[in-house]
């Protein structure tokens, strides 16, 4: 038995093959086609899936065999005897033209570089070696111009002078906040015969989440009693934060991590006999940073960052069940730049200045001039914030001697007894503890 020789591409469609035996192989691509010569005159030809290959007789002893999807089925040809003429296993591989022009554009766009693409059953494979992530890059936006919607790209190159960047993140930020607040509260008892005469105003401060000071004072005389509470708060408030998050990554790959912790929230997940199941979920605050970072060819980093400063606060907390669950104040940004090694850039900025004054009183006693300040309550609230994120990226590269990174912990030595009861030191002295360990000093 003789196969019938096998012919690949678009470019041997229509190509003749005499079939000298009545059994063989044939392999062609989907979207092409092949037509092979009988040797003998055929009246019915089937095929076992249409839907991978289809068959046109051209004459009684040639057919056409067209590759429509990707796939494997069987082609017969019977004579008029109802004899078996031919038969044939066709396979019908995934189309090369796009790996093939994908192959031919990433050549032109990036020359000298040893890049190829191979077709698959479900997209592209991309692999070869590049010398930085921009040309990766590049290569793989070029290939995904030649992939379908329904195909995938699969990205196997490899970068030989793979850069590596070092983020650091500042976020500084000052807060001033001012309340002032005045509450009058006043209670008469009087007798007058056989009956007895109350007044009752209740002004207290407007801000339930702070704790005012109480001035009271009262007057007795012949059956007539005078109470008189004021309410006073006066607070300001002074917030400095300052965080300075630093992590490294390799261009072209994701980096992450998180300083803080975790606090736990109840979720009702579900219900069972009436009674709801309670469930914990924790939430996650502090200082976290995420970062891509990729190194361009010229040098330059481009750079897609989400730095985040998140604390518990009890404004806007809910308390569920006699539990109080926390609310989380946040400062963040998201956002992509592009700048040079050791080059700072302030993504995110934030200045605010807000005033709040509001009033409770008596109608019309409280709006008297001067003498209304008896009957109402007033409050006064400030708030300033400024808030800056700068961001810095540094080419960096490992170094061989260890002792050239410092930590904290290098420098530090437990105190003795006197110099911790006598000086008050949380450290003792060491030669040259001025290198690091800065927060115990």
């Amino acid at each position: 038995m003789t196969q019938v020789p096998q012919l690949n591409g678009a470019a041997n469609a229509g190509t003749n093959v005499s079939v000298a035996a009545s059994r063989g192989g044939v392999v062609v691509e989907a979207g092409s086609g092949r037509i092979v010569t009988l040797g003998a005159a055929v009246t019915s030809v089937f095929t076992a899936d249409p839907k991978v290959v289809d068959v046109r007789p051209a004459s009684p002893t040639t057919l056409f065999l067209f590759g429509v999807a990707p796939g494997k089925s069987t082609v017969a040809a019977m004579g008029a005897n109802g004899n078996l003429v031919a038969q044939w296993e066709v396979v019908v591989r995934p189309s090369s033209y796009g790996a093939q022009e994908a192959s031919s554009a990433i050549s032109r766009a990036l020359p000298g570089r040893n890049v190829q693409v191979d077709q698959r059953t479900d997209g592209l494979v991309v692999h070869g070696t590049v010398a930085n992530a921009a040309e990766a890059d590049r290569a793989m936006a070029t290939a995904r111009g030649y992939a379908t919607a329904k195909q995938t790209v699969e990205n196997r190159l490899q970068v030989t002078g793979a850069a590596q960047v070092t983020l650091k993140v500042r976020v500084a930020e000052m807060s001033r906040s001012l309340t002032r607040q005045l509450g009058v509260n006043w209670q008469a008892l009087g007798q007058i015969g056989k009956y007895a005469v109350g007044f009752n105003l209740i002004n207290p401060v407007v801000n339930g989440l702070l704790t005012s000071s109480r001035i009271a004072s009262r007057y007795t005389n012949a059956g007539v009693d005078i109470n008189n509470v004021i309410d006073a708060l006066s607070r300001d408030q002074l917030i400095h934060l300052l965080a300075e998050p630093t992590l490294t990554a390799m261009s072209g790959e994701t980096a992450s991590f998180l300083v803080g912790g975790e606090f736990p929230v109840p979720v009702s997940s579900s219900v069972t006999g009436g009674v709801p199941t309670i469930t914990v979920d924790f939430k996650q605050y502090g200082v976290s940073l995420a970062f891509v970072p990729t190194v361009l060819s010229d040098g330059q980093i481009n750079l897609r960052v989400r730095p985040e400063v998140s604390e518990l606060t009890t404004e806007g907390a809910v308390t569920l069940n006699n539990i109080q669950i926390p609310a989380i104040k946040v400062r963040r940004a998201e956002t992509t730049v592009e700048l040079g090694s050791g080059q700072s850039f302030a993504i995110a900025g934030l200045l605010s200045d807000s005033s709040t004054m509001t009033g409770n009183g008596l109608p019309g006693l409280g709006d008297i001039p001067v003498l209304g300040a008896l009957f109402r309550s007033d409050g006064f609230q400030r708030a300033e914030t400024e808030l800056v994120i700068v961001v810095t990226p540094y080419l960096s590269r490992p170094v061989s001697d260890s002792q050239a990174i410092l930590s904290p912990t290098d420098s530090w030595r437990e105190p003795n007894d006197g110099e911790r009861i006598l000086l008050l030191r949380q450290s003792g002295s060491t030669p040259g503890s001025n290198l690091a360990g800065f927060v115990v000093r």
